[in-house]
């Protein structure tokens, strides 16, 4: 099975799928519309298949909104934009999820609060992932954002992706409303 993690935001948001991880950044000086459109487009095309694994996503893990920054700039915008994935996705019939930003950094470092740095770093020694030649304004942190995303989902269906070290935190994937996928053990 495949499964995509988008770390959804305006500016730069962050694709994986445990395989390939994409980053699909945005101008404020381009009209909302388009920014909007281009994110929900690349999101598609992930969620279809890549180069690397052509496969389509049999669900989606998406980051949620953090309900508890009130009235940032880019919130109204930002929400808008998570409905018209999720739209997306309901239009494709790809189940998906949505995770909440401290589940996920729980479930990555094991700390809700954790750092942008401290998730690059869990992302690393967890599940070897170095995106450390990644500079921040190229996407490190969306990048390793999706891939935890991912990695949430793979591991809800027994999938998990290659570790070491110590397990995550099961409450934290117990704590997010999966949605119903047919598990199959074909592998690709």
């Amino acid at each position: 099975m495949r499964v995509v993690g988008l770390d959804l935001s305006l500016t730069s948001a962050g694709m994986s799928d445990g395989r390939e991880h994409w980053v699909t950044r945005t101008t404020p000086d381009d009209a909302l519309e388009a920014r909007l459109d281009r994110i929900v487009n690349r999101a598609q095309q992930m969620v279809g298949g890549t180069n690397v694994w052509p496969r389509e996503a049999s669900f989606v893990v998406i980051e949620a909104g953090a309900f508890s920054r009130n009235m940032q700039t880019g919130h109204e915008e930002l929400a808008a934009l998570r409905i018209m994935v999720r739209h997306a996705m309901w239009r494709l019939s790809i189940p998906y999820a949505m995770v909440t930003p401290t589940g996920l950094k729980a479930y990555t470092t094991g700390y809700g609060k954790a750092t942008k740095q401290q998730m690059v770093a869990a992302v690393a020694e967890r599940h070897g992932l170095d995106l450390s030649g990644v500079k921040v304004k190229e996407g490190r942190y969306d990048m390793a954002d999706a891939f935890a995303l991912a990695a949430m989902g793979y591991a809800h269906i027994g999938q998990p992706l290659p570790t070491e070290g110590q397990p995550a935190p099961l409450a934290s994937l117990l704590a997010v409303n999966w949605p119903t996928v047919e598990i199959t053990t074909e592998r690709n």
